[in-house]
């Protein structure tokens, strides 16, 4: 080997392990670019492909569907418990409703389910605000509804961020073409109608479901922790 070519050679040499040492030793500089990988942070929505964005709405349509469906079958048993005999029939008709649409739901199915749930709450919040004290029965019975309507709640809340980076990804990414397949076709039709009712609907579940936990604690009902529950459309 010539001399200027080991000499070149040692170079290389250091450069790569000086690049690799800087690499290790900030690794925060790469999270930091666009397209940077962090361990801790979300996948950008912006690079997100319409397949993603197809995907990642439909399973989020069927993680709502799935949670309401649960909340309805909740606020019929806690209706039932402080003697709505009529809104828990309604309740837990709608919730067979769900389960039957899945997440096939349309903007308008979730704006009928809103009103119900809405009229339902606004009376179970008026019967326990009217009530002096609860039985120990009615007390056992809101307690083991609060312990699952809280974490539903909270799916919810999950879900519909999802729904909002999925509705704020499509200007990055145009109209889909063949291509982007039968779902990417069909996602940019449904997210602007669907995406929007599914915020609105978890922000107002949110903010009744809460107000009914609250309430519930008042009355001697053991409830989990609602600090959480918290949604801005």
């Amino acid at each position: 080997m010539k001399k200027t070519q080991f000499v070149s050679a040692i170079w290389i040499f250091v450069f790569s392990v000086a690049a690799s040492s800087a690499s290790a030793q900030f690794p925060s500089i790469k999270d930091k670019l666009p397209g940077g990988n962090s361990k801790g942070s979300k996948t950008s929505t912006a690079a997100q492909s319409w397949k993603q964005v197809a995907s990642n709405f439909q399973a989020a349509r069927a993680d709502i569907a799935r949670e309401l469906q649960v909340q309805a079958r909740l606020s019929g048993d806690i209706a039932e418990a402080l003697g709505l005999q009529s809104e828990a029939a309604m309740m837990r008709g709608e919730a067979d409703n769900i389960e039957k649409k899945g997440d096939a739901l349309g903007s308008s199915d979730l704006g009928a389910i809103g009103e119900k749930s809405a009229s339902t709450n606004n009376l179970i919040r008026e019967k326990l605000s009217s009530a002096e004290e609860l039985t120990a029965e009615q007390t056992a019975a809101l307690g083991k509804a609060a312990a699952k309507y809280v974490p539903s709640l909270l799916s919810n809340i999950e879900t519909a961020i999802v729904v909002k980076d999925t509705i704020s990804a499509l200007s990055d990414l145009g109209t889909p073409g063949f291509k982007d397949g039968r779902s990417a076709i069909s996602a940019a039709k449904n997210i602007p109608k669907v995406g929007p009712a599914i915020i609105k609907l978890t922000a107002s579940s949110v903010k009744q479901g809460s107000q009914m936990i609250s309430l519930m604690n008042t009355k001697g009902v053991a409830t989990p922790e609602t600090d959480d529950l918290t949604f801005d459309m």
